[in-house]
């Protein structure tokens, strides 16, 4: 956790450059809950990139999902054609490709969620700045492992 030099807006009081061990109780609570949202979005943008990138993949899981229901016949959806072009791969392995690699981002991304949420809500029950710093940096590692071996879906 970034204990140094931390700026945040607490009850409309501007703290600028404090160490989170000085900032009054309430401050430091959004403090931490902004570092706790910050590590999600980073690790979100490692495995999605940008915006139009993950509603690339997530239209390429929407039509490889439908042609596997479809048991593989028929024309390969653009984006099913695109990645069997592209990695030398046959209609079934490469829809099985795109799906596995769409299951593993969105367990991933469950995992950042779950992580996010549950270190947001134990920092509103924390009594100290101590107790703060532990459950951030808890929540940022497990935001991080659920990421790690991840990538980006095809």
């Amino acid at each position: 956790m970034k204990t140094a030099e931390i700026n945040v807006i607490y009850n409309g009081q501007q703290y600028v450059g404090f160490d989170f061990a000085a900032l009054p109780l309430g401050a430091a609570r959004v403090a931490a809950s902004e570092q706790v949202d910050q590590a999600a979005d980073a690790a979100r943008r490692v495995l999605t990139g940008d915006t139009l990138r993950a509603l690339e993949h997530q239209t390429a899981a929407t039509e490889a999902e439908a042609f596997a229901q479809a048991n593989y016949t028929g024309e390969a959806p653009p984006s099913v054609q695109a990645w069997m072009d592209a990695a030398d791969l046959d209609a079934q392995a490469a829809t099985e490709s795109i799906l596995a690699k769409a299951q593993a981002w969105q367990l991933a991304l469950y995992a950042i969620r779950a992580a996010r949420l549950k270190g947001k809500q134990d920092l509103l029950k924390a009594p100290s700045h101590v107790a703060m710093e532990a459950i951030v940096d808890e929540a940022i590692a497990t935001i991080q492992a659920s990421i790690d071996g991840v990538d980006g879906p095809v």
